[in-house]
């Protein structure tokens, strides 16, 4: 009877390893409190019936291009570009693939000294799509610099983070108030973000 038993709880350990999120990659959520590299990452949205019925974003994957995610027929790609100098952070661009056409979108006004690191897909109530970009530093990220922007599947930024940071000294953190609001307007938990490796 110890045999029977063994066997199928080994298969699920197994099963749940296979399906483990990457343990180096840094998990990441909207800051409430003093936010961490390390921050808990929420569950990832469930959507109603009929959305789930509607095409399921994909998992971002990484190339020799660059890291996408498909979300309905749109396609987003964080890109590195080439190094500024040996002292300089890595930076990214955004490029948006839709009907044919790709253009590459505009980094907010108020990340000028940070790039795109991670993304993700959302889908409201009725199933339309959106694209959660995190804005931060790379390779290692900071104590404080997790973003969140929403994007619509135009490539419209629906959301900011003026100012970047609140809070003085050692409680700072980032201003995630809009997205925050847009993902309740929308119905949505914050998703799962897939980090980009340059």
């Amino acid at each position: 009877m110890t045999t029977k038993m063994v066997a199928p709880a080994l298969a699920l350990m197994l099963l749940t390893a296979c399906n483990a999120p990457d343990a180096t990659a840094p998990a990441a959520a909207p800051a409430t409190a003093a936010p961490t590299a390390a921050a808990a990452t929420p569950a990832p949205p469930t959507a109603p019936a009929s959305a789930a019925s509607a095409a399921t974003p994909t998992i971002p994957h990484q190339d020799e291009t660059g890291m996408h995610i498909e979300c309905q027929g749109t396609r987003l790609t964080v890109a590195g570009l080439p190094a500024a100098g040996n002292d300089a952070s890595p930076q990214t661009r955004l490029e948006l693939e839709k009907d044919g056409q790709t253009r590459s979108l505009d980094k907010p006004a108020e990340m000028a000294d940070y790039t795109a690191v991670g993304l993700a897909c959302v889908q409201d109530k009725e199933g339309a799509p959106y694209f959660v970009v995190q804005y931060g530093e790379l390779p290692f990220g900071c104590q404080f610099c997790e973003w969140f922007y929403l994007y619509d599947a135009q490539g419209k930024q629906l959301t900011h983070s003026t100012p970047p940071l609140r809070g003085e000294g050692d409680a700072q953190e980032p201003n995630n108030d809009e997205y925050e609001q847009w993902l309740s307007k929308l119905g949505v938990n914050h998703p799962e973000v897939t980090y980009f490796k340059p």
